[in-house]
């Protein structure tokens, strides 16, 4: 589970930096039919509801992120699901800095990302 994690999380944050203007159009045609978000949210909602109920582990420093980032997946899409309109609320919220947010993010996910390929997928097969 950690290594399929710390590869999309790798994936999204070179996707956040490559394609962040993509990103950015994804989310204003989300902001102008905020009903999407309700099927995007089920999907998620399921994902980290599986991520948080199967990988329950809150023994160690990689598990206890792996397992609160699912409950933070649920918990989100659980909002968007109940309002969707909040979405769009939040970017017109950031505004002409979400280039710079999604770049962090992208960051952060690659940088997280990759280290937890290095310490479960690498790492051990050295």
């Amino acid at each position: 589970m950690a290594g399929i994690f710390g590869l999309s999380m790798t994936a999204l944050g070179v996707s956040y930096l490559l394609q962040t203007r993509r990103w950015i159009e994804l989310y204003h045609e989300f902001e102008a039919y905020p009903r999407r978000f309700i099927f995007t949210g089920l999907f998620i909602f399921v994902t980290g509801m599986y991520i948080a109920i199967n990988f329950n582990d809150w023994s160690s420093t990689w598990p206890i992120f792996i397992t609160a980032f699912g409950w933070l997946m649920a918990i989100e899409s659980g909002i968007l699901i109940m309002r969707p309109s909040l979405a769009g609320w939040m970017t017109r919220k950031v505004g002409s800095r979400l280039n710079v947010y999604l770049r962090l993010g992208g960051l952060l996910f690659l940088g997280l990302g990759g280290l937890m390929v290095w310490e479960y997928l690498l790492q051990a097969r050295f």
